[in-house]
């Protein structure tokens, strides 16, 4: 305590920009990536993006994430019926662990259903591997 801080991890606004730019770019490449070689079309694409912007534009903790997804991944996109949805909620609330593992099982889902000419689990596991790691 009471000791300087070395160089490498002093606060400054040059570093904090060149961190924020290394993990945006982290973050977009597999969403770009998707889109170029697949279309706006493809399930992994979708889960992607609609994942990308539920991060972005939310707020205020599981509760009101969960509500939005739940609707878009119903009524929207029809990955899930409403009663598959509400066994994710049941399954998120029942075992523990964070209430956001929620968007793992729809990730999950939106890909087995839509495999394309992978086999449905390995899309559904990948799809929920996208749906982690865009949110």
């Amino acid at each position: 305590l009471g000791e300087e801080l070395p160089d490498h991890v002093r606060p400054s606004v040059p570093r904090a920009l060149r961190v924020s730019a290394i993990w945006l770019v982290l973050w977009l490449v597999p969403v770009s990536a998707l889109l170029i070689a697949f279309g706006e079309a493809n399930v992994f694409s979708q889960i992607a993006l609609f994942f990308s912007k539920m991060a972005m534009v939310t707020f205020g903790g599981a509760y009101a994430v969960l509500a939005y997804v739940a609707q878009q991944a119903v009524e929207h996109y029809h990955w899930l019926g409403p009663r598959e949805m509400l066994d994710g909620l049941g399954m998120a609330e029942t075992t523990p662990g964070p209430l956001i593992m929620v968007l793992q099982f729809v990730g999950f889902m939106a890909a087995y259903r839509d495999p394309g000419t992978l086999s449905p689990m390995v899309a559904g596991t990948l799809g929920g591997l996208l749906a982690t790691w865009v949110t």
